[in-house]
């Protein structure tokens, strides 16, 4: 055994979306899948974003001793960090196939909860790459 082999070969998952109560793969006008391709925890990128966010936490709660998050600021956090973490996409929302910007991303992960559990479900499934 080599620890080399037990290294992901990959920085980025893709997600292929699925319709939150049937489970159906959800396709493009065109007949594409939906997907969303996200950086991996262990990524550079993953990392970065995750820094900052703790950091402010940090830096709010030094400030102030008795500060405290509320559910609303944690969920802001998930879809912050799922922005900034979306490599890519193929989806089709509001009739058309948006470009990935941080804005879209925001509007898409805010609009459509069941899209951030299928993300993180899938960050975690990931996280046990040694199973693949």
């Amino acid at each position: 055994m080599d620890l080399m082999d037990l290294k992901p070969k990959s920085d980025t998952i893709e997600v292929i979306l699925r319709h939150p109560s049937t489970d159906d793969i959800l396709a493009n006008e065109d007949g594409s899948e939906m997907t969303i391709t996200l950086h991996a925890q262990h990524s550079a990128v993953y990392k970065q974003a995750m820094h900052e966010q703790q950091d402010r936490r940090i830096e709010k709660l030094q400030k102030k001793k008795n500060q405290k998050f509320s559910a609303a600021d944690l969920e802001r956090d998930v879809i912050d960090l799922l922005c900034k973490c979306t490599a890519d996409w193929d989806i089709t929302f509001g009739g058309e196939q948006p470009k990935l910007s941080l804005l879209k991303a925001k509007e898409v992960y805010t609009e459509l909860w069941w899209i951030r559990d299928q993300l993180s479900e899938a960050w975690e499934e990931s996280a046990d790459f040694t199973t693949a």
